[in-house]
């Protein structure tokens, strides 16, 4: 078994499925065929995101949403033809899936069957400038329900929103400096209720207070794709290197991987620690199993 260092590029090998990654002192096996089974549906490729036992798989294609188990079983798919340029995912803490669709500045909010319940946003007509939406591209969720959204390649802005809905903030604005944007591409609210933001032509993930202070920055990162947290609090962000990048609660750099596709346009990591990564070009889902 062939172990492959943090910054190796093992271009040409075979047999996916024997290579062990190094992400800090932890190892994992990649299982780039644990979904064979749905191949046939994979198409765009756009997100992935863990819930209870279950992977969401976000597309830019029909079906738009495919649910698996965390062993690769297909349990549910999704088909809306309204559904055009679906970007990213989260489920709220209530256990509805909100879907951001970039193109058509707006949030789709699901039920776990795949039914459309209400939306945020318009369908043709973008927000002004510092208004939902204009070409939103990620969302995310506080503890107690509170809505931010990263309102990217349109607005360069970040929305806070109460549980209801109601804006409650707006914060950055297009520019190099701390606190604002050229593309906020991936949101997260971590477990001490921070959020970060990865800030993708400016090469860094901004870290802010719930009500938009800015706090720090990750750097050491090349056009941050999407970022998640796992139950440790260990955060991971994929780049376009391409590159799996992990840091502690504190911000320090833990290690770092390559990942499979040209880069990983997102991530999660379920509860037993597991990876999963949605590649795009070619179109994969990787999952990395913890040794």
């Amino acid at each position: 078994m062939k172990l492959i260092e943090s910054n190796e590029n093992s271009e040409g090998e075979t047999g996916m499925s024997d290579m062990v990654f190094r992400l800090g002192k932890k190892k994992y096996r990649v299982d780039s065929g644990w979904a064979e089974g749905v191949a046939q549906y994979i198409k765009n490729v756009s997100a992935v995101s863990y819930n209870e036992e279950y992977i969401y798989v976000l597309q830019r294609s029909d079906p738009f949403m495919l649910v698996l188990t965390t062993e690769g079983e297909l349990v549910d798919r999704w088909h809306d033809e309204a559904v055009r340029d679906a970007h990213y995912l989260e489920v709220s803490p209530d256990g509805e899936v909100y879907v951001v669709e970039r193109d058509r500045h707006r949030v789709l909010v699901f039920n776990k069957q795949g039914e459309l319940l209400r939306t945020m946003g318009g369908e043709t007509e973008p927000g002004d400038v510092g208004e939902p939406f204009n070409h939103p591209s990620d969302i995310a969720f506080s503890k107690e329900g509170d809505i931010f959204v990263a309102d990217g390649y349109g607005n360069a802005h970040v929305h806070h929103f109460n549980d209801a809905g109601d804006l409650l903030n707006t914060w950055g604005g297009l520019g190099t400096e701390q606190g604002r944007f050229m593309t906020p591409h991936a949101i997260l609210v971590d477990q001490t209720e921070r959020v970060l933001v990865t800030d993708r032509e400016n090469n860094r993930v901004q870290i802010f207070s719930r009500d938009g202070s800015y706090l720090k920055e990750l750097n050491n990162v090349f056009h941050p794709m999407d970022i998640c947290e796992d139950d440790e609090g260990f955060i991971y962000v994929t780049d376009q290197v391409p590159s799996l990048h992990v840091f502690n609660t504190a911000g320090g750099f833990i290690g770092r991987c390559r990942t499979l596709g040209t880069f990983g346009h997102g991530i999660t990591v379920d509860a037993q620690g597991d990876i999963y990564i949605a590649e795009m070009l070619p179109d994969g889902l990787t999952k990395l199993t913890g040794l």
